[in-house]
C-alpha cells in the first residue's frame, strides 16, 4: 500500500518483520472459515459501538438508512451460490445494509446490519440462520423489527427510498409503532381535501416558502418546503408469490393510513426548478418539514458506504475469495467504523489528527471540509502497517555501547507525533 494507490487495502497482511505474508493470510483464511465464529457475534463489537457512539448525540432521534446494493461477480465462476440477480450479465450477491446516522451532524456511525441474499437464501448478521429469500421489502420490513429490539439508546426514524412506497409495509410498521421517513411515488395516489389525486398533483398544487439557501451540483440553490395531511387508502400488490401456485399474489384490500406530506423543491435566483422530493413520514407534528428534507438529504451517506466497501475503499467486487464474504464485509466494516470515528470527533487536537492522517494517504482534500473517509481509511491503514513495522524493527548498540533506535530515529520521530495525536483522539 503506497500513497499513490488509488484505493485502500482491504483485509490484507499487516507489515510485519516476525511472520511471513503466507503465514498471515492462512490465518485470516482460518478465522474467516471457521463455523463456530457466528455472523451475529461479528456484528456484536460494531453493536456495542454504534450504541456507544450515538449516545453522545444531542439529538433525541438517530437515523437508519436502509438501501441495497448488487455485488458484481459475473466473470468469478468460482464464487459460491452466485444470484442472478435481473438480467444475464447481472450475477452476484445482493446486499442489503442499515446504516445509522447522527440524526444532529448527519454523519455515520456504524453499519447496523447487513444481509447477503445468494442463490441459497438470505444471509443476515442479525441472526445465525440462513432464512429463505424474500422480496425486498419483506426482508427489509424483517430487519426494521430486529434493529427495534436492540434498543439503542434512540428513537430511531427510518429512512428509504422510492422502493419504500408500499402501503402493506408502512402500515405493518406504523402498526408496530415505528417511525419511517419514505420518499413517495408521484404517480401513486392518495386522498387530499377529500379527493384523489396523484401525489405530484398534490404536491404542484401546494404554496412553497423559502426556507435556506444550499449547495446543488456545485451551485447556490434555494430550498423551498411545503407539507399537508394526505390519506393513503390504495390496494397492496404484494410481490410475493404463492408457495402453492407460484403465481403472485393478488391485490389486496389496504387499510387507510393517514400520513404526513413534506415537499422540499430546490430551485435556481431565476426560480427554475432544480430537484424535487416528494417525502411521506408518520413522525410526529414536532419535526419541522426543513428538517425532514435535511434528514432524506443524509440519506447519500448509505451511498457513500457502499462507495467505500467498493470501488473507493475495500474493493470488495474484486475479492478473489470463493466464500465468507458475509464476514469479510462485516471485518471491513469495523475499519469503516473507525474512520467515521476519526471523522465525527471534535477538537484541535482530533482535527490535527486528522489532517495528518490524510497527508499519510495522499488524498487532496478541499479546503473548509472535513477530510473524507477514502482519505482517512487510506491512511489509517499505511500508519498501522508503519507503526508494526517500527515496533518489531531490531535495536542496534552503538560503538559506546548504549542502545540507540536504528538510522530511521527521524522517520520514527514524525510517526510518534503523529502517532500521539492519534491516540488523544482514541
Amino acid at each position: 500500500m503506497t500513497p499513490s494507490d488509488p484505493l485502500a487495502c482491504a483485509i490484507k497482511d499487516v507489515a510485519s518483520a516476525q511472520k511471513t505474508t503466507f503465514a498471515t493470510t492462512q490465518a485470516v483464511w482460518r478465522f474467516l472459515n471457521n463455523a463456530r465464529i457466528t455472523f451475529s457475534q461479528l456484528n456484536d463489537p460494531i453493536i456495542a459501538f454504534a450504541c456507544e457512539g450515538i449516545a453522545s448525540s444531542p439529538h433525541s432521534y438517530a437515523l437508519v438508512i436502509h438501501d441495497g446494493s448488487g455485488l458484481q461477480f459475473q466473470s468469478h465462476h468460482k464464487k459460491q451460490n452466485r444470484l442472478q440477480m435481473s438480467h444475464g450479465r447481472d450475477i452476484g450477491y445482493e446486499l442489503q445494509s442499515s446504516l445509522l446516522v447522527d440524526a444532529a451532524s448527519g454523519l455515520p456511525v456504524a453499519p447496523l446490519a447487513q444481509t447477503l441474499t445468494d442463490s441459497a437464501g438470505c444471509h443476515s448478521t442479525l441472526k445465525d440462520d440462513t432464512s429463505a429469500p424474500q422480496t425486498h421489502m419483506d426482508a427489509l420490513t424483517t430487519d426494521i423489527t430486529r434493529l427495534e429490539a436492540l434498543d439503542i439508546g434512540k428513537t430511531l426514524v427510518h429512512i428509504i427510498d422510492r422502493e419504500g412506497d408500499s402501503i402493506a409495509h408502512m402500515w405493518e410498521l406504523s402498526v408496530q409503532g415505528l417511525r419511517w421517513l419514505i420518499r413517495g411515488k408521484e404517480g401513486h395516489r392518495v386522498q387530499y381535501k377529500g379527493e384523489t389525486q396523484k401525489l405530484g398533483e398534490v404536491a404542484d398544487g401546494l404554496k412553497f416558502t423559502v426556507r435556506a439557501e444550499v449547495d446543488y451540483k456545485g451551485r447556490k440553490a434555494g430550498l423551498a418546503i411545503s407539507e399537508a395531511p394526505v390519506i393513503i387508502t390504495r390496494v397492496a400488490r404484494p410481490k410475493r408469490s404463492d408457495k402453492e401456485t407460484g403465481r403472485r399474489i393478488k391485490a389486496q384490500p389496504g387499510h387507510s393510513l393517514t400520513v404526513r406530506l413534506v415537499v422540499a423543491q430546490l430551485s435556481d435566483n431565476e426560480g427554475r426548478v432544480l430537484g424535487r422530493w416528494t417525502l411521506l413520514t408518520n413522525v410526529e407534528d414536532k419535526l419541522c418539514g426543513e428538517e425532514g428534507a435535511q434528514w432524506y438529504y443524509w440519506r447519500w451517506s448509505i451511498e457513500s458506504f457502499f462507495k467505500l466497501i467498493k470501488g473507493a475503499g475495500h474493493n470488495v467486487e474484486a475479492w478473489l475469495q470463493h466464500s465468507a464474504v458475509l464476514r469479510r464485509l462485516l471485518i471491513v466494516s469495523m475499519a469503516c467504523v473507525l474512520a467515521w470515528r476519526l471523522q465525527r470527533a471534535e477538537g484541535e487536537e482530533n482535527a490535527r489528527a486528522r489532517q495528518w492522517i490524510c497527508r499519510l494517504s495522499g488524498r487532496q482534500q478541499k479546503r473548509s471540509r472535513r477530510e473524507s473517509t477514502p482519505s482517512l481509511l487510506a491512511g489509517l491503514a499505511i500508519l498501522l502497517n508503519t507503526l508494526k513495522l517500527l515496533s518489531e524493527y531490531p535495536r542496534r548498540t552503538d560503538p559506546a555501547g548504549s542502545k540507540s533506535p536504528v538510522p530511521v530515529r527521524r522517520c520514527v520521530d514524525t510517526y510518534v507525533r503523529g502517532w500521539d495525536a492519534f491516540i488523544t483522539f482514541l
